[in-house]
């Protein structure tokens, strides 16, 4: 069985954009995660990183550029 792994598809500064692309996601049957949502302000460089399961990236990317 092959076992797939999570990526980071798209990194957002702001929560609200994040948790807009996540649902979008999830409305199309996607499952995704969020992280470092909490730490925002202590690092400038970083971000809110949107992950996915790899298998489903073709398709996140499709229903994120509309």
């Amino acid at each position: 069985m092959e076992q797939d792994h999570t990526i980071v598809l798209s990194i957002y500064n702001d929560i609200v954009e994040a948790n807009i692309a996540q649902e979008k996601l999830k409305a199309n049957g996607i499952d995704s995660f969020l992280e470092d949502e909490n730490v925002m302000g202590l690092n400038p460089l970083g971000g809110i990183e949107l992950k996915i399961f790899s298998k489903d990236k073709e398709a996140a990317e499709k229903i994120l550029a509309n």
